[in-house]
């Protein structure tokens, strides 16, 4: 058993972390442990990982984090990490504010299936029930 004193084990986290940031997203969604937990008033670049309740998310902009806008409310500047999913409708993309949608894919939400029938192209920022006719239709 290696005995490590406080210093090395801070300085084999570090290793640690900045090696999991080249891991791809799917990599990346098997170890999250490796990941910092979002914090409030730390400054964070574009493509970092990190943390936050069950969900492992990536910096969409840099910025300075704030407590009163933790990842989930904020897809401005979080995108979550979502296991790939071919868009079928038999391995539906699980649909989550801020997420762009493209047409010919299946989504869902709240266990509802949707069909996409328009290219977002940017984010969207409503539920999928909200935008039926607009940007898909329920199936």
């Amino acid at each position: 058993m290696v005995n490590l004193t406080y210093q090395q084990a801070l300085k084999y986290r570090a290793a640690m972390t900045d090696g999991a940031q080249s891991l791809t997203d799917e990599e990346a969604l098997t170890a999250p442990m490796l990941y910092e937990r979002w914090k409030a008033d730390t400054d964070y670049a574009v493509g970092q990982r990190l943390f936050y309740e069950d969900a492992l998310y990536k910096v969409r902009q840099a910025h300075t984090s704030q407590a009163q806008y933790p990842p989930p409310l904020v897809p401005a500047l979080y995108q979550r990490i979502e296991e790939s999913h071919s868009g079928t409708i038999d391995d539906p993309i699980p649909f989550a504010q801020g997420m762009a949608v493209d047409n010919g894919l299946y989504y869902t939400q709240y266990d509802v299936l949707y069909l996409c029938i328009r290219d977002s192209v940017n984010p969207l920022y409503y539920d999928l029930a909200d935008l039926v006719g607009i940007y898909v239709e329920k199936v």
